[in-house]
């Protein structure tokens, strides 16, 4: 017994040993692990930083090499030139109002005179640079290297649109051949844009562009409203009575394009009809 316990009291400093080096054998594998890894994420921020230095993004709107525009697609100087439409804005229409007469939304002097075929018209800015620069890319380029910036801009206007819950979201329709020469519709695009949650609501065949009309830019209000005049039709198979509606279009100019597109809707059943557009004249 005493020849055991002395034979087992000798094992033990073996064994002790034994599991000390492993444990430190373990110890530096993880730390050789971990000093990998801190190296491969150091040289991958040094290759991308390299990268943004020797080909920066340009921004979207004057073009200038920025090395901030890579995320949201424009610079701090254009950035800082966006103007979006805030109150006091007329109720029906969302034409800007002077603060002579206060700072509460109101009735403008042109829809107290006539009321639109639509319930409500609202903008998210003014249709100055870069806005400007941006929706001509998007619109007769088919550039959707823009759409960052325009996102950008969408998520910094703040909660300009009172949320609702549409039935259905109609883009204001091209005629086919247009669409095929520009390559896209940009009221399509700016629609997933404006409303990235209800993405299911967008359809963009419920309305028809049947008539290949005249390009509106250059017709002041009456020319426009008559260039329009018998365009657009329902798509046969919607059904709107009693539905809600945002119409979205890329510009707000004279509203003769919404009104058309207004009025064939409330023909045909919409309940209401809202216009939403990314930019307002």
């Amino acid at each position: 017994m005493q020849r055991r316990e002395r034979g087992a009291e000798m094992d033990r400093p073996v064994l002790s040993a034994s599991l000390t080096a492993r444990d430190n054998h373990c110890r530096n594998r993880v730390g050789a692990q971990m000093r990998k890894s801190q190296n491969d994420a150091c040289a991958h921020w040094l290759w991308v930083n390299l990268l943004e230095i020797l080909f920066p993004a340009h921004c979207c709107s004057c073009g200038r090499p920025q090395l901030e525009a890579r995320a949201q697609g424009l610079c701090r100087r254009c950035a800082v030139g966006v103007s979006y439409v805030v109150s006091p804005l007329c109720l029906v229409c969302g034409t800007g109002l002077s603060r002579d007469g206060g700072d509460q939304n109101r009735w403008c002097r042109a829809c107290l005179q006539q009321r639109p075929p639509f319930d409500s018209a609202r903008s998210l800015l003014y249709y100055d640079d870069p806005a400007r620069t941006l929706l001509h890319r998007l619109k007769f380029r088919a550039d959707t290297r823009v759409v960052p910036a325009l996102r950008t801009l969408v998520e910094e206007g703040g909660n300009w649109l009172a949320p609702r819950n549409y039935d259905l979201i109609v883009p204001v329709p091209l005629f086919p051949a247009r669409l095929k020469k520009r390559g896209l519709n940009q009221a399509l695009v700016l629609a997933r844009l404006l409303f990235a949650e209800q993405l299911g609501k967008i359809d963009p065949t419920a309305l028809i562009k049947t008539e290949n009309t005249p390009a509106q830019s250059g017709l002041d209000g009456f020319e426009r409203r008559k260039n329009l005049i018998g365009s657009i039709e329902l798509n046969p198979e919607i059904e709107l009575t009693k539905r809600c509606v945002c119409l979205v279009d890329d510009i707000f100019t004279t509203g003769a394009t919404v009104a058309e597109c207004s009025t064939v809707l409330k023909r045909e059943g919409a309940a209401t009809v809202d216009v939403v557009t990314f930019a307002r004249a």
